[in-house]
């Protein structure tokens, strides 16, 4: 913005500029015109004059001698036509034929004495003649071959002075302008930055009150409107929060109650409609504890983008062993695999010997894969699940696949949404919130994750972070 601002300011300049060059030379040529036609009028008016009143051979001799003092001190030449004889001083030439049209002219008894305009490309000569004679005839004319290559060098001396100054004149309005437009669009920059910084952080920026009085104002109505916001964010995640924890108890207490009921009751339809009741309030809990960790997730997520403008050893992630994390994950889940006839196999893809290092929070990580594990147990009873982790140049992938139903195409753009489920599982027990989890985490640890399936196929989930270079692993010890 500032640039297109600066490039409208400089044009307008520059046509200012242009415009008070043209003016100005054009008065500097104009003076100087006027100038050497006044001086060079009175010197062919006093020729004149001497020629009228020549009469002898003598009066004539003295005329050759100021028409020869002339031409050496002014560098002009000049030719009187006295009674058919010529006198001829400097370098004019009689037989040319702008000469001979001047002379005819003054023959006519008409002047020739105007000077046109000069500027730094006028000719070097020019020829300016009078008549002179009494009121019945013509006896004679002077010529002057005006040099105007003195004038011509003073013009554009002063033309070219003029043309330096209001260039730099020009130069300081734009430097001028640049100062402007740097002090009225800075705070427009920043309210910019604090913006992009709103979205991605969800966290109040303080902006710095400079500029003119309308845009301090503006600064101040933005951190307003960014503080009012960032407030309504955290108190509607301490809703989410504090409804979930507090929702607990009174689920908790029915569940107390249910229990003494069975306890009371002996009839077997009415044990069933507890059952059912029961079963009703496991799913309450479980869609609790779904949307609680759905909300640590998420803020754990703006924490992330928050983190993005520190330094890697000032954001809250660590080295962590990404074939250890999932190690033990299939050790705590291999009981529940076995009960489903699961058989969880984790492969020895990775290219070294040593551990394979990510960053990332390791309890988030555990956490993630346990979410793919259920997931996959659940939906995809009875088949083999492959587990593996695999070392690229930049990122760590841990991959849980397994060889169920699969999902479509359709499936996959819905599956990270909250609360969505798959057609094919709709009648399964489940919140529809595990893969969300997964997803916001996998994104506050500077990662990601990709599903991939086919229909029939089985369903691929891969957990990518950044990985633990050899140059960081030297740079931590």
């Amino acid at each position: 913005m500032r640039l297109r601002v600066l490039l409208v300011l400089g044009a307008l300049i520059s046509v200012i500029v242009v415009l008070v060059c043209a003016a100005l030379a054009q008065g500097v040529s104009r003076d100087e015109t006027v100038s050497i036609q006044v001086n060079r009028l009175a010197s062919l008016a006093r020729f004149v004059q001497l020629s009228s009143q020549a009469q002898s051979d003598d009066d004539l001799y003295m005329l050759q001698l100021e028409m020869n003092t002339y031409s050496e001190l002014y560098d002009e030449a000049l030719l009187i036509v006295h009674n058919g004889r010529q006198l001829v001083s400097g370098d004019i030439k009689p037989s040319d034929r702008n000469v001979q049209e001047a002379i005819y002219t003054a023959g006519l008894n008409l002047e020739q004495s105007k000077i046109s305009e000069i500027n730094p490309f006028s000719h070097e000569q020019i020829l300016i003649t009078r008549p002179f004679g009494n009121s019945a005839q013509v006896l004679g004319s002077v010529t002057m071959q005006v040099n105007l290559e003195q004038a011509r060098l003073r013009v554009l001396q002063k033309t070219a002075a003029l043309v330096l100054i209001t260039l730099s004149i020009g130069a300081g309005f734009l430097l001028l302008a640049d100062r402007l437009t740097a002090w009225v669009l800075r705070p427009v920059h920043s309210l910019d930055d604090a913006v992009q910084r709103l979205s991605k952080t969800k966290r109040p920026v303080a902006l710095e009150e400079v500029g003119p009085p309308e845009l301090r104002q503006l600064s101040r109505s933005v951190s307003q409107m960014a503080q009012a916001m960032a407030t309504s964010l955290q108190q509607q995640r301490e809703l989410i929060a504090e409804t979930s924890h507090q929702l607990r108890n009174p689920v908790a207490a029915l569940r107390l109650r249910v229990d003494l009921l069975k306890m009371r009751l002996s009839k077997p339809e009415d044990v069933e409609g507890l059952q059912a009741v029961e079963l009703e309030l496991g799913r309450v809990e479980s869609l609790l504890d779904g949307v609680l960790r759905l909300a640590t997730a998420e803020h754990r997520l703006n924490e992330q983008a928050a983190d993005q403008s520190l330094p890697r050893d000032q954001r809250k992630l660590e080295r962590i062993d990404a074939e250890q994390i999932l190690i033990e994950e299939v050790e705590r889940q291999s009981l529940r695999a076995e009960q489903s006839g699961n058989q969880l196999m984790v492969e020895a893809s990775k290219k070294s010997s040593g551990p394979v290092l990510a960053w990332g929070n390791g309890f988030e990580l555990q956490q993630m894969l346990a979410e793919l594990l259920s997931n996959a147990i659940k939906y995809a009873p009875g088949v083999l699940i492959n587990l593996n982790v695999q070392e690229f140049e930049r990122t760590v992938e841990i991959q849980v696949q397994d060889h169920g139903p699969g999902m479509s195409a359709t499936d996959l753009e819905h599956v990270g949404e909250r609360f969505w489920r798959g057609s094919t599982v709709s009648s399964s027990p489940g919140t529809g919130l595990g893969i969300a989890i997964v997803d916001r985490l996998a994104r506050a640890n500077g990662g990601e994750l990709k599903l991939a399936s086919e229909q029939g196929s089985g369903l691929c989930a891969t957990i990518s972070l950044r990985r633990v270079t050899k140059a960081e692993e030297v740079e931590d010890e």
